[in-house]
């Protein structure tokens, strides 16, 4: 259960439900310790969608294969 609500919460990012993909982009602005070139953990918002968006689906569907079971 536990997997499926941390993929829910990567998915809700990725979509940008509620601007909370803006708010994750600033929280990490301040608290990542790696940096790149561009001054934040990723390339650009759509990149850390993206990222996001992959690790959800994945999430969802580990926890779905393990619920089911």
């Amino acid at each position: 259960m536990l997997e499926l609500l941390v993929g829910s919460g990567f998915i809700v990012v990725a979509c940008g439900y509620r601007g909370v993909d803006v708010w994750v982009w600033d929280w990490a602005d301040v608290v990542a310790t790696r940096r790149s070139r561009w001054g934040g953990p990723w390339k650009s918002l759509d990149h850390m969608r993206i990222g996001f968006g992959i690790v959800g689906v994945a999430s969802v569907a580990l926890g779905l294969v393990t619920v089911t079971r």
